[in-house]
């Protein structure tokens, strides 16, 4: 009987001593953060995904025509610079031969092949058609120079043709709302950030992650990068870096979840996307409110 006591007190100091050791390895400091803020100072969190529709009016300044968001995260990755993960854990790297898979979008059936297209086939009735002022169609041969139409020339490779950065328009960013009982005052510091391939681009018409990133490097290399701008239409003169941008919350982007048990979004928790979005603006109220009733008396 007292070996056993003896086994059972000596494992349990082996794992208080695991635990400790585990606690000292990251000093209580969240490595995802720009500015971490030490756990001990921490009254409250709360860990928050938004959604940015960059075509929204509030959020086409991140989405210039040129200057793109999207634009700089995929020339990022392909120079090397950005790490692409998995999802928006960012534990899991992707290759950048993953990358280029998921930005590829595949030709479906029924089209016209890579031989086909190189040998001019498909282009010759549409110069013969009417162009609607009693002429031919001369301004035909510039068709996939035309915004938004997708190249159909050898640059397409056999399988499909690369996206545009400006047909990915839907990011979402992974952020944790904290309240700093040092300082008295809220944060929300963001975690990661995912670009989105929307349904209609999709093979499958589901939504689908192209990569996420970690914000904190994302915020390196925008600083370094004078061309990641925050296009300021009002005044030309004063554009923002991106990071600048994201420091001062000049985005629109809507609450699509909140850390909760089961993991779901709200409108899997409230069943209805008019429901979900009515407690989405509910939930930024409260947040708000939260803060400035903390120190009433």
């Amino acid at each position: 009987m007292k070996k056993i006591t003896v086994l059972t007190c000596l494992l349990g100091l082996a794992a208080t001593s695991a635990v400790v050791a585990q606690e000292k390895s990251d000093n209580g400091i969240n490595p995802l953060s720009l500015r971490p803020v030490h756990e001990s100072n921490v009254m409250y969190k709360l860990t928050l995904w938004r959604r940015l529709d960059l075509n929204e009016k509030a959020n086409q300044p991140l989405f210039a025509n040129g200057a793109e968001i999207t634009k700089h995260l995929i020339d990022g990755v392909k120079a090397g610079v950005l790490e692409p993960y998995d999802n928006d854990s960012v534990s899991t790297k992707i290759t950048l031969e993953e990358f280029t898979r998921r930005l590829t979008k595949k030709f479906e059936g029924g089209g016209l092949s890579k031989e086909e297209i190189e040998a001019g086939f498909g282009t010759e009735g549409a110069a013969s058609e009417d162009d609607g002022w009693g002429g031919g169609g001369a301004a035909t041969e510039t068709t996939s120079q035309n915004s938004g139409t997708k190249p159909t020339t050898a640059a397409a490779d056999a399988e499909g043709y690369e996206l545009f950065a400006k047909d990915l328009y839907i990011i979402e960013i992974k952020e944790d709302w904290i309240f700093d009982k040092q300082r008295s005052r809220q944060y929300f510091d963001i975690q990661s950030v995912t670009i989105k391939i929307p349904s209609e681009l999709s093979s499958d018409g589901l939504e689908k992650e192209l990569a996420s990133f970690k914000y904190k490097e994302l915020e390196s290399y925008f600083r370094l990068n004078p061309n990641c701008i925050w296009y300021n239409s009002a005044n030309t003169a004063q554009h923002k870096n991106l990071a600048d941008a994201f420091e001062l919350r000049l985005f629109n982007g809507r609450i699509i979840k909140k850390s909760n048990p089961g993991n779901k979004y709200l409108d899997q928790i409230f069943k209805t996307p008019k429901e979900g979005l009515q407690k989405s603006q509910q939930l930024e109220y409260e947040l708000l409110e939260w803060e400035n009733n903390l120190w009433e008396f």
